[in-house]
């Protein structure tokens, strides 16, 4: 009998821990491919949702460095951008698609329900107008999970 109840309570609390870390609307037209990631393969797009903890800092997602920039943008966001530094991958990206290697993407922290997390939307290889596009779909995102950006977050 206690081994039931047990079982229960645990297996319980694993079904709410998982709601809890998989409880965003996805936008449309992006397909989720791991509980912290969705691609949307119309738009090259990619939706990034993830705790505000130790890696994320350490990954330098939220600070500056040589190749990643990081500014403050509209609406507590921020612009982001990555130059893949490798002349013979820009040239031959240059070549087949007409852009060089610079992802482009917008991110912002959000608390919810007291925990902090870091989304982003961004472009792989695109170009300075897709910071409009991945801010759009951040937004739409904010709208579908009634998410506010944290004023000053970096």
């Amino acid at each position: 009998m206690y081994k039931k109840v047990i079982t229960i309570l645990i297996f319980g609390f694993l079904i709410i821990g998982v709601a809890q870390a998989a409880d965003f609307k996805i936008n449309d037209g992006f397909a989720p491919q791991s509980e912290y990631y969705a691609v949307n393969n119309e738009t090259d797009m990619i939706l990034y949702t993830w705790d505000y903890d130790d890696e994320i800092i350490r990954t330098s997602y939220l600070a500056n460095d040589t190749d990643y920039t990081i500014i403050s943008g509209d609406n507590n966001t921020y612009n982001v951008s990555y130059y893949m530094d490798n002349k013979i991958g820009n040239a031959i990206s240059y070549v087949s698609s007409g852009k060089i290697n610079v992802d482009y993407g917008v991110l912002e922290i959000a608390e919810i329900d007291g925990i902090k997390h870091v989304f982003m939307v961004y472009k792989e290889r695109g170009t300075p107008d897709d910071w409009k596009n991945c801010y759009d779909e951040l937004m739409k995102f904010n709208e579908n999970n009634n998410i506010e950006p944290l004023a000053d977050a970096i």
